[in-house]
């Protein structure tokens, strides 16, 4: 099973780009089609439409969509700026305290300012109190972990438990929410954008493929004395308790990202993990393959125990 991922190239034509603009358009079926509902649905992010045609509105305009344009929805940093002259610093304080509060959750994320404050934004807290973390912590919040150093294994496996969360490839915005713990500037730091981090991660899935039962049994028949060879010196991923990361996304994506005894998923309920489970249990005999693995939340997988699946 291949990895696939589900975007448009940059170099698509104009007239696709325009049929995917009207084609986003009738699954939104608003009055004004915004760039957050746009990136939401479409396979193109709308950032790539702007670099290519200007604004957002001559984006639409030569879609024929011209009537669908209702304006910058967001306040700019240098509004914001300037309603921040005269506030003071308990003040700042209190409106992160007030979003902290409003998104249900004790930290703090760029795009929670953008979204629901009127009055502040990240350049304002980092020029006012040295940093964003410094001013995020003396409001009393938590300090996220989106600013350390991650490893490529690391913003890989971030990838998948966020794609997992969503069940589909997730947004470039949502990156910067949780459960991310990686900002989507971060992959574009380290991989050079967005798609390109997208690509990489589907190289890394595709690289980790792991034969099936069949495909095994074939080699095996093909080139015994190889296969016997390659066993003397390592031990098979089917031999192996541990899961690579591209076998547990096609479990994953084979099971729909939901839990296959009872349905839950993260994406309609966000206090559901998944676990990745040994149908046969590991110590039972049971091998590290995607016949013998399956998709479970964690109050089923707790409640199987050592057992084996009926």
């Amino acid at each position: 099973m291949k990895f696939e991922l589900n975007f448009l190239p940059d170099n698509a034509s104009d007239e696709d780009l325009f049929e995917e603009i009207r084609r986003v358009d009738q699954i939104v079926n608003k009055q004004f089609l915004s760039t957050r509902d746009f990136d939401k649905h479409s396979k193109i992010h709308s950032a790539t439409l702007r670099r290519r045609f200007g604004t957002w509105k001559d984006v639409l305009t030569k879609a024929g969509l011209s009537k669908k344009y209702s304006g910058p929805a967001e306040i700019s940093e240098k509004v914001r700026k300037k309603h921040s002259r005269h506030l003071t610093d308990e003040q700042i304080l209190d409106e992160l305290r007030r979003i902290a509060k409003l998104v249900g959750r004790n930290q703090i994320l760029t795009d929670d300012l953008h979204k629901y404050s009127k009055i502040i934004g990240p350049k304002i807290l980092t020029s006012r109190f040295g940093s964003w973390r410094a001013g995020v912590e003396q409001a009393g919040l938590e300090a996220s972990k989106l600013g350390r150093r991650w490893t490529d294994d690391e913003y890989f496996e971030n990838l998948l438990n966020v794609w997992t969360h969503y069940g589909r490839q997730p947004l470039y915005q949502e990156m910067n929410m949780p459960p991310s713990e990686i900002t989507n500037q971060g992959y574009r730091s380290r991989f050079g954008s967005w798609r390109k981090a997208l690509e990489s991660f589907a190289f890394k899935m595709n690289q980790e493929e792991v034969p099936t039962a069949e495909q095994t049994l074939q080699k095996e028949e093909q080139k015994p004395q190889i296969r016997e060879e390659i066993k003397r010196h390592s031990v098979s991923v089917e031999d192996r308790r541990s899961i690579p990361l591209g076998l547990r996304y096609k479990v994953l994506s084979r099971d729909k990202f939901k839990c296959v005894r009872c349905g839950a998923s993260p994406a309609t309920d966000p206090t559901c993990k998944l676990h990745i489970d040994h149908i046969l249990p590991f110590s039972k005999g049971g091998k590290t393959t995607l016949e013998n693995l399956q998709t479970l939340c964690e109050n089923c997988n707790l409640g199987k125990g050592n057992r084996h699946s009926e």
